[in-house]
């Protein structure tokens, strides 16, 4: 069971913020739905970002869905003609363009001040995550210039795709461990027509589970960042809504001008 006593009470007086020198707190979330998710995860920010919760990393599944970023035009996002059955569509708060998520991917969301107010140097970050977790089952991935994400021998294995408001990042990375790759074939990833993915399960003859990558990635998470990380609790979306109070804390962050232009706003340009 998840408690405020792991890193204090949200509703405490405007004049109290959370100490950014605490431990990371870090949530298994398990499968669960897109949307709910960004919910949640915006009001975190706005609550990250008004210094009324800490900053947190959520690691979880989503389940089939394709996610249409704030440039993503869902008439040329989703191939023509594909034999298989729609997927469910949502559209994401995220930069970027269409990518898919479904069961087998590791999703990270760290919800967090940007390290120096560098977004370039967070998404270099992120990405240097996954290399080095990927390097741990002797995989060579590499980086493209321009392209945000991680490949392996030319193929797309994590996507990258952030919202940063007040300088506070929110969404983060898809890393493929062993999902189904032919549900990308209905959906034009980055808007690249040619891009094809790949994943632990095809690269390695004994790949890991998505459980033993899970357990692994708070660990390089903490080493890449320079911070010290909270053991992984499982949790539900529920629990961290209700530790929340989501509705107060909108609310506080709506009254400090948490959403307005001009304050560190910003995206990634692909996802």
């Amino acid at each position: 069971m998840v408690s405020r006593a792991q890193w204090g009470d949200p509703s405490r007086g405007r004049g109290d913020r959370v100490s950014d020198m605490s431990p990371l707190a870090c949530y298994d979330l398990g499968i669960t739905a897109y949307e709910p998710l960004q919910q949640l995860q915006a009001a975190w920010r706005r609550a990250v970002a008004s210094g009324a919760a800490p900053p947190v990393l959520l690691l979880l599944e989503h389940l089939p869905v394709v996610t249409l970023g704030m440039r993503a035009d869902p008439l040329t996002s989703l191939v023509d003609g594909h034999p298989l059955p729609a997927l469910p569509i949502a559209r994401s708060e995220r930069g970027g363009l269409a990518t898919l998520h479904s069961p087998g991917q590791l999703i990270s969301y760290p919800i967090m001040k940007l390290p120096h107010k560098d977004l370039r140097a967070y998404v270099w970050g992120l990405e240097e995550v996954v290399v080095r977790l990927l390097a741990t089952y002797q995989l060579e991935a590499e980086r493209r210039p321009g392209r945000p994400g991680v490949y392996v021998d030319g193929r797309k294995i994590a996507s990258v795709g952030l919202r940063c408001e007040r300088w506070v990042a929110s969404h983060g990375t898809s890393l493929n461990v062993d999902p189904d790759l032919a549900l990308f074939d209905r959906v034009v990833c980055c808007g690249d027509p040619s891009l094809r993915q790949t994943s632990l399960a095809s690269l390695l003859e004994h790949a890991p589970t998505l459980a033993d990558v899970k357990n692994l990635y708070p660990a390089v998470f903490a080493e890449v960042f320079g911070m010290s990380m909270a053991p992984l609790v499982p949790a539900t979306r529920e629990e961290l809504a209700a530790l929340l109070d989501a509705g107060a804390i909108q609310d506080r962050a709506a009254d400090e001008g948490v959403l307005h232009e001009g304050t560190g706003e910003a995206r990634t340009p692909e996802e």
